[in-house]
């Protein structure tokens, strides 16, 4: 990963919390020790993160909030909501400290096919290991159906080819993802990840489109109501041979 790509990996790290779990933070986190530039970006945004969990730990809470919220017939009446002085003080710490974060961290949530694509191929470098190991196709499906992630994907043709090695459930941004592993023919993988179409803003063509991102070489493409994307090592005729 460089730098960029590490930096919109951890801007969705909070310190605190058991981010540093995650598999693309975690790899994140080692760049940045072996990095003076990043480490000095990480420690302004550990900062920022902790002065805003602290603003929002000192917000005023009303006394009788709970009561007022489990009170099955309590009618709430917006005059009064807006007469308390607690309330209207709290809800001004809220919108300044929306502002400043929004002027602090203007980065985009990753939520488009490039960040997909970015953690799916930082997962294949590290080389996931399989949740399952097998070369029954029916096998890995019935695997990924129970576990919710996409079990109905199609193979291309040159997929069809290799000889399948097992598979795995992962998740981004909270949706399934189908990781399935192929051996290309001499002791180096291939990954194929499907993930359903209707979670990206802005999913690939039909037509597969291929590229090199972070040392592999990958394609990507749409079919029906899912987004295929497929990394290997990088090699003349990726897309000729497997698609």
């Amino acid at each position: 990963m460089n730098s960029q790509e590490v930096k919109r990996i951890l801007e969705l790290y909070r310190p605190g919390t058991d981010d540093d779990r995650e598999p693309e933070i975690a790899a994140g986190l080692e760049q940045v020790r072996q990095n003076p530039e990043l480490q000095r970006w990480f420690e302004q945004h550990c900062a920022l993160q902790r002065a805003l969990q602290r603003k929002f730990r000192a917000l005023p809470v009303a006394a009788d909030l709970k009561e007022s919220i489990l009170a099955k017939r309590k009618i709430v009446r917006p005059a009064a909501w807006q007469r308390s002085p607690v309330w209207i003080a709290a809800a001004a710490a809220v919108v300044l400290l929306a502002a400043v974060a929004s002027f602090w961290l203007r980065s985009p949530v990753p939520d488009r096919f490039a960040d997909y694509r970015l953690r799916m191929v930082s997962t294949a470098l590290r080389q996931y290991s399989m949740d399952i190991v097998t070369n029954d196709m029916i096998q890995v499906r019935q695997f990924m159906a129970a576990r919710g992630a996409p079990a109905d994907y199609s193979l291309t043709p040159g997929l069809k080819q290799l000889t399948l090695t097992g598979g795995g459930s992962l998740r981004w941004r909270g949706h399934p993802v189908s990781m399935v592993c192929f051996d290309r023919g001499d002791q180096q993988m291939l990954y194929l990840f499907v993930l359903p179409g209707a979670v990206l803003k802005d999913p690939p063509p039909a037509t597969p489109q291929v590229s090199t991102v972070n040392m592999l070489q990958t394609a990507s493409w749409s079919a029906g109501d899912k987004v295929y994307l497929l990394a290997g090592p990088v090699e003349p005729e990726f897309g000729r041979k497997y698609l």
